[in-house]
């Protein structure tokens, strides 16, 4: 290809000319053109010159950046889901013999397979040049692949459709010409269509990501539009119609949007309603695309009137002619329908990687009307008019379309004949009152096999739901879409009487059982969770969650609205989701909102969070104790089983403080103005001088996505009182945002790391909010603290010494850094204020080793000390996935916080930790044996 006539030319071009602008962003990072050419030039010692890249992590800054790295490299990439399953990973990077993959954030234990090479994106963005940095555009052949799509996956082993470099450009080139753009223009990135990114970057244009959660949560996604100012984002319908469905009539305010294109279903007439209603002078663009052959064509529904019949899905780009065949693969003629195929040698693609069978049956070369062609089967049926447009029927048989995802019925069914037995099987698409569009599974049994998925799955005659154990066991191997909703054995398959083929007009119809509320015992999440999904009550397990059982992410919206009402605060969809019914109705009610709250507030003071927790408690002594006389310090703790005042009584009891300097507030953070009604949040924020936030969800087994998750509503809502009150805040911020081992770590911000836990994650993501806020702030990253009187018995350290103590043995090379935690308090408590955001690693060089225990502890190697050492399963499994923990040897750079304690203290910043007097208290020579 020569110069501007290839994708990576353009980008290249787009990188020269546009530096000084934002290229990609989402809520954590912003990267310039500038920056991404820089950061393209870092990543490209890293690419192989003769295999693709795999690209890990959701789509995010860091994700599209290594993937536009690749393309203007001339380096096809795939795309790999951290959704997926840990087997289909695997089996995508064998079967395109990839070694490299580009990590934009951290992989569970074992996600990635052993063997392959890592690259983390995050530190190679790290300290980017403002400048321009000179890049060259690859010489790229035509048929060479410009990314890989990994579809369907419907046997666990997705297949692997390269796009040529030629058919992305003539593509491109073509829909320009629809949907144009430019500098000015805000493109929300969809997170099922990462590859649409590289339209906008070749001509100058903002690429925004959203987090999941905002494209799930309706509510979110609106407010995502406002922040961003996004002026065009892809959806597919369903997905638009149920946001849209779930929000208030009439227009939407403060939303900057011009232009919706939807992809991967057909848009049907109360979809082109709601958008007319609720985002007016939006246009509307009906894409009909397919992997294989790409763009195909485009067409504005935005003012469609109402299709009774077959849709119109436009005329064919110019690379492309529509041909539709026969049963007897004859052409057939305008108006006449058949099996949809489409011919174009620039556009076709040249099949699936390592699947030729697969690709002779798509991938057809035909002899007709006296010449040889090649056509792809879209599986799709329709007809060409007269005026040259497409009309799409439906799909056939052995191709399924569900949430734009592709289903390959042959390949499914063979993959269910792993788990259950059958004679004859049937996936097919159903539409479900309150559910929409779901994969069912019709078959037949005899007796023996019937009896088998008896025993094996509980599986009944008739309609069931998914079993969540059979759900449980495919979703390892399958995705989720491929997993079906619903099981319906039949006596036998209805036959048409005139084809001799399944007739699937006959195939029963999903009535959804109503849930059943006579059981007094269900909560809330399990009642909901059952109306949702049509099943009763009591066919679904409270240790389980949503996803499990068999909901969909298109239920969870649903799921997710009804649990705001009835709990009366935000839930995070990923929560909705994927956290089990029982825990979820717990965490909801734990933190719900009982109504705003009137409270008289007339005294200064500062402001603590996490006051009954370890640190907290010992903070509100230090506080007390600095404070005048005449200031009070209010303390925001959330309802659990023992009441708010209760438990700060016994606080202030234990650390003698004298109740009347308290002032309860009973919320919790993540509550908007702390459960306030406006008049007394008001006078709260003339009160308070100073907040000292110290409340975190600390559950080192629980995901970053789930901390991160219940760490920013909290964050936000302190920052806005911050903000509201014009107070200076003090963070306490973890040594989590570091590796257990390296540095030595600045005083600085913090970005994430291979191996980042869910904690250090949060930290990291709640520091960015506070540096971005305009506040001053402190923020104090700590490690582990102890109170020689008083263990901290949820500290992951003072378990392993409780576990040494009761075994008499030790791991080798045993190292961990604690401080005190009174000196923290009194540091927190007592530091000068100061304007900006300032950093203080408040953790000395100074570790608890082996030379510091007792005599005659023995010391076994770390995996035979986890064999015999007196842990939980949760507690073993924890260090296990992370042994670091036991020889965590990491160093930091202290000089701030060395020079404020030394100032407040008159002691050096080694003062705080006496490992020494921690290992005399922890441990004694008298062993048990």
């Amino acid at each position: 290809m020569s110069a501007r006539s290839n994708v990576p030319a353009q980008l290249t071009q787009a990188l020269h000319e546009h530096a000084p602008r934002l290229a990609l962003t989402d809520h954590a990072l912003s990267l310039t053109y500038g920056q991404l050419a820089a950061l393209t030039v870092r990543l490209q010692p890293h690419m192989p010159t003769d295999a693709p890249v795999a690209v890990f992590g959701k789509p995010s800054t860091l994700f599209g950046a290594a993937a536009a790295a690749c393309v203007i490299s001339g380096r096809p990439f795939v795309h790999l889901d951290p959704a997926m399953p840990r087997e289909v990973l695997r089996n995508i990077l064998e079967e395109l013999a990839i070694a490299t993959v580009f990590v934009a954030e951290p992989p569970a234990e074992g996600q990635l397979p052993e063997g392959i090479t890592p690259v983390e994106v995050s530190a190679l963005a790290a300290d980017l040049p403002d400048d321009a940095t000179p890049i060259e555009a690859p010489d790229v052949a035509d048929d060479a692949a410009i990314y890989i799509v990994a579809t369907s996956g419907t046997t666990g082993k997705p297949k692997c459709i390269p796009v040529t470099q030629r058919s992305a450009f003539l593509s491109y080139e073509w829909r320009d010409a629809y949907t144009p753009y430019g500098p000015e223009d805000r493109v929300g990135a969809y997170i099922f269509a990462i590859w649409e990114m590289f339209r906008p970057l070749r001509r100058g244009a903002r690429v925004t990501f959203a987090r999941f959660n905002e494209l799930m949560n309706p509510a979110d996604l609106v407010r995502f539009w406002q922040r961003t100012g996004v002026t065009e984002m892809l959806f597919t319908p369903s997905a638009l119609e149920k946001a849209l469905r779930a929000l208030p009539a009439g227009p939407i305010p403060g939303v900057a949007l011009q232009r919706i294109i939807l992809n991967g279903e057909v848009v049907n007439d109360d979809l082109i309603a709601a958008v007319a209603e609720k985002l007016p002078g939006v246009s509307l663009w009906n894409l009909y695309s397919i992997c294989e052959t790409h763009d195909i064509s485009i067409t504005d529904v935005t003012a469609r009137g109402a299709v009774d019949g077959a849709v119109s899905v436009g005329v064919p780009m110019p690379h492309l002619r529509a041909v539709v065949l026969d049963d007897a693969d004859a052409v057939c003629g305008p108006g006449q329908p058949g099996l949809l195929h489409f011919e174009g040698t620039e556009m076709l693609g040249p099949g699936y990687v390592n699947r030729p069978e697969e690709t002779a049956l798509r991938f057809r070369n035909l002899t007709l009307e006296g010449r040889e062609r090649r056509l792809y089967d879209t599986g799709d049926q329709g007809y060409v008019g007269a005026d040259g447009a497409v009309y799409v029927i439906g799909r056939i048989a052995h191709m399924l379309k569900l949430r734009g995802h592709s289903i390959q019925t042959r390949e499914l069914t063979e993959s269910l004949r792993g788990y259950i037995g059958f004679g004859q099987a049937v996936p097919w698409i159903k539409e479900v009152e309150g559910q929409g569009k779901v994969l069912v599974l019709y078959y037949t049994s005899d007796a023996a096999q019937q009896a088998q998925n008896r025993a094996d799955w509980g599986l009944d005659t008739g309609q069931m739901r998914m079993p969540a154990a059979l759900s449980k066991a495919m979703r390892a191997v399958l995705p989720a879409y491929c997993v079906p909703a619903y099981l319906v054995r039949l006596d036998e398959m209805p036959i048409n009487a005139v084809s001799g083929k399944t007739d699937y007009k006959r195939l029963p119809d999903i009535t959804p059982q109503e849930a059943e509320q006579s059981d007094v015992s269900a909560v809330p999440t399990v009642v909901e969770a059952a109306r949702v999904m049509g099943c009763a009550v009591g066919e679904l397990d409270a240790a389980l969650s949503f996803h499990a059982q068999g909901g969909d992410s298109l239920m969870a919206v649903t799921y997710l609205l009804a649990l705001e009402e009835i709990y009366a605060r935000p839930v995070d969809f990923d929560f909705a989701l994927n956290v089990a019914l029982g825990r979820l109705h717990e965490l909801l009610s734990d933190t719900a909102q009982t109504g705003v709250t009137r409270a008289d507030f007339t005294r200064k003071g500062v402001l603590l969070t996490g006051a009954t927790g370890f640190l907290g408690s010992r903070l509100l002594a230090a506080a007390a104790r600095d404070l005048p006389e005449d200031h009070v310090v209010y303390c925001v703790i959330r309802e659990k089983r023992n009441a708010p005042t209760d438990r700060m009584q016994r606080v202030a009891e234990a650390q003698g403080v004298d109740p009347d300097r308290l002032v309860l507030i009973s919320a919790s953070i993540e509550d908007a103005q702390f459960g306030l009604d406006a008049e007394s949040y008001g006078a709260l924020t003339d009160c308070v001088t100073r907040v000292i936030h110290c409340a975190a969800m600390v559950n080192l087994a629980v995901d970053r996505s789930h901390s991160e998750a219940w760490s920013q509503a909290g964050i936000s809502n302190v920052i806005r009182l911050c903000q509201d009150a014009g107070a200076e805040l003090r963070f306490t911020s973890s040594s989590a945002v570091f590796p257990d081992t390296g540095g030595p770590f600045a005083e600085a911000p913090a970005v994430l790391f291979d191996g980042c836990s869910g904690y250090g994650a949060a930290k990291i993501d709640a520091e960015a909010q506070i540096a971005d806020a305009g506040i001053a702030a402190a923020i104090v990253r700590l490690p582990s603290l102890y109170d020689l009187a008083e263990p901290n018995a949820k500290d992951i350290y003072e378990i392993i010494m409780a576990a040494c103590q009761r075994c008499g043995a030790v791991p080798e090379g045993l190292m961990f850094r604690m401080v005190d935690a009174n000196a923290v308090a009194r540091f927190l408590t007592g530091l000068p204020s100061r304007e900006g955001v300032h950093y203080y690693n408040f953790a000395p060089d100074t570790w608890l080793r082996l030379s510091d225990l007792p005599k005659g502890y023995d010391a076994l190697p770390q995996d035979e000390w986890l064999e015999a050492a007196p842990l939980s399963p949760a507690e073993r499994n924890l260090i296990a996935a992370d042994p670091t923990v036991l020889h965590a040897d990491s160093r930091f750079e202290h000089a701030g916080a060395d020079a404020a304690w030394q100032a407040m203290s008159g002691e050096p910043l080694s003062a705080i930790s006496d490992a020494p007097a921690l290992a005399a208290a922890r441990f004694t020579s008298s062993l048990p044996r």
